[in-house]
């Protein structure tokens, strides 16, 4: 099992070239086709600009759309060159979200920024929960700071046993089946009823794909729960975090669980969700 179509999302920010890096190692690891995806939204007037006013308004949008387009595709063009891997360069236009999303649908895999930097659109601070929630393709979320040149060698698994969970460990199997350390972490497995050893079931499971995986639980409060998966993360030195992406409502287009929210505000290292 392998991604053999990957696509990452260019926005022409700070944060691209470590997005392209981690693609571009996760293409060459599978010898997979890579997509550079940037979105051009249209021009949005509001207010009234008296006569000529708003056609100035769209032809300066224009403008700096064209150059944010262009600075994406130098990106791209410097990760190609630094890779020595050829990255389709695709430009569409529509509104941010949806058009990542539906572009999304027909990949393995999409690579996203965490996003919150001060040099970002707003619109960025969204993108990890409209992918991982709304493409059905798995996430892969890289930190707003710092390199991640290595990916998926030792990788924590926080695993819950809820559907988001086995999609996630589902979705990641092209890594772990690679990966030269598994860990699964149950937090709060259950107490009571019929008997459990955490995370014993789902370590079965990858082991009859031939991954090795060692098992342990942790018993926090609610409130720790997603600080204690990014701290056994860092003492473990993982470089992957595979999770699920929990929703709870649908205020505005999604809004995620508290756990999810916590690790994609604070993640030190990359996360592959799934919903």
């Amino acid at each position: 099992m392998a991604f053999k179509d990957i696509l990452v999302y260019v926005d022409a920010t700070a944060t691209a070239p470590a997005c392209l890096s981690v693609a571009t190692n996760l293409a060459e690891t599978h010898d997979a086709h890579l997509t550079a995806l940037h979105v051009s939204p249209p021009p949005f007037v509001m207010g009234d600009f008296g006569p000529g006013g708003a056609a100035e308004v769209i032809r300066w949008q224009e403008e700096q759309t064209r150059q944010l387009a262009a600075r994406a595709e130098q990106q791209v063009a410097e990760a190609r060159q630094r890779s020595g891997r050829d990255i389709e360069w695709r430009r569409a236009a529509g509104e941010i979200l949806p058009t990542i999303r539906l572009h999304g649908h027909y990949a393995d895999i999409v690579v996203v920024s965490q996003g919150g930097r001060e040099d970002e659109p707003v619109s960025v601070d969204l993108l990890p929960e409209t992918v991982a929630m709304g493409c059905g393709r798995p996430a892969l979320i890289v930190p707003a700071y710092g390199k991640y040149p290595q990916l998926g060698d030792r990788v924590l698994v926080a695993w819950n046993r809820t559907r988001e969970a086995a999609r996630a460990v589902h979705d990641a199997l092209p890594i772990l089946t690679r990966a030269r350390t598994v860990q699964i972490l149950e937090v709060n497995p259950p107490s009571g009823g019929e008997p459990h050893i955490a995370g014993a079931d789902v370590a079965l499971h990858l082991a009859r794909h031939g991954v090795k995986a060692e098992v342990e639980a942790a018993t926090v409060s609610d409130i720790d729960t997603a600080a204690t998966i990014l701290s056994r993360a860092a003492d473990l030195g993982s470089d992957l975090l595979v999770m699920g992406a929990y929703g709870h409502s649908r205020l505005r287009e999604f809004t995620l669980g508290g756990v999810t929210r916590h690790v994609l505000k604070h993640m030190t290292l990359p996360v592959l969700m799934s919903h």
